[in-house]
């Protein structure tokens, strides 16, 4: 795809051509790692005869104890049978926070007479323990979409009239999960890089996501391109839009020597907005950085990144 921002990618080149030594070997898939899904929150259905509100409502669940975004399940009925688009969002604090991970869309079949649980995949998309997930649908078809509401409120699950902030006093039924390895370490995957301090240990996680206005919309979260298999162990690369092109290069430097910190230096070749989350997995500490849409981005030097040890 073409927008605005192409004609930072010609400016990105020489940084980048001492890199991309072989596409095959950069496109060489990761190893795979032993992984376990868990539910992190969970608020029941009251039934297909209990408690419905519409869509239009959004809502948020506070204070979750997560790593990553891997699943969330909804169920939803309808007043008129008939097959919908639906859509949900995940946003970080509030309605207008950033967005995690990539807008989801699914054709369902749904039926006035009872719930059908629906299944979205996030692409285990980087999150920060504590925070709140803020949840919003869009949705067309023959009729209107509802979600199940439980009546006995679940803490910390709020819907809200609309995407206000006063509550409509019910908790939305969900259950939410994250992937987590069972061994230390990051998970290397399509979407996730990893980086090691020391080698082959996976210290540091990054992940990223983009949107933008240019070419009527477009968002998602960055594909990652290992850069171990040409023997670059503390840096790698993000594409957005097409995965012989990259939009970004970003490392992580041990510096506990000088200024007891891990750096984060990266150099983007774009004008969309992304987000990157660079997660140390052995202290939990985490990075974020963020470019506005239509700005160029900037290099990032950050010495004060990441404590040590």
């Amino acid at each position: 795809m073409v927008f605005a921002f192409s004609r930072y990618r010609r400016r990105g080149r020489p940084l980048l051509r001492g890199l991309l030594l072989s596409g095959a070997l950069l496109l060489a898939p990761a190893a795979a790692a032993q992984a376990t899904v868990s539910v992190i929150y969970n608020c029941p259905s009251s039934g297909s005869s209990g408690n419905h509100d519409s869509v239009a409502n959004g809502f948020y669940v506070q204070n979750l104890n997560a790593v990553n975004l891997h699943s969330v399940v909804i169920d939803y009925t309808t007043d008129t049978d008939g097959t919908y688009t639906l859509q949900l969002t995940a946003r970080d604090g509030s309605y207008a926070g950033p967005q995690i991970g990539s807008t989801q869309t699914q054709m369902v079949n749904l039926s006035s007479g009872a719930d059908t649980p629906v299944t979205w995949s996030f692409g285990d998309a980087a999150f920060t323990p504590g925070h709140t997930l803020a949840f919003t649908h869009n949705f067309g078809g023959p009729g209107g979409v509802q979600f199940n509401l439980q009546g006995t409120l679940c803490p910390g699950d709020v819907e809200t009239v609309g995407t206000t902030s006063n509550s409509n006093g019910f908790s939305v039924a969900v259950a939410i999960t994250d992937n987590t390895q069972s061994a230390s370490g990051c998970m290397p995957g399509s979407q996730t890089l990893c980086i090691s301090d020391q080698p082959g240990d996976h210290r540091f996680q990054i992940t990223s996501s983009f949107s933008t206005t240019q070419g009527g919309g477009h968002s998602g979260n960055g594909g990652a391109i290992d850069l171990t298999p040409v023997g670059v162990t503390e840096g790698g690369l993000f594409w957005f839009f097409d995965s012989a092109n990259p939009e970004m290069l970003i490392k992580v430097i041990n510096g506990c020597a000088i200024n007891n910190h891990f750096w984060v230096f990266y150099a983007a070749v774009t004008n969309v907005s992304f987000q990157v989350t660079v997660k140390d997995t052995k202290t939990g500490h985490t990075a974020t950085y963020h470019n506005p849409d239509l700005t160029t981005a900037a290099p990032i030097q950050d010495t004060s990144a990441l404590t040590c040890p």
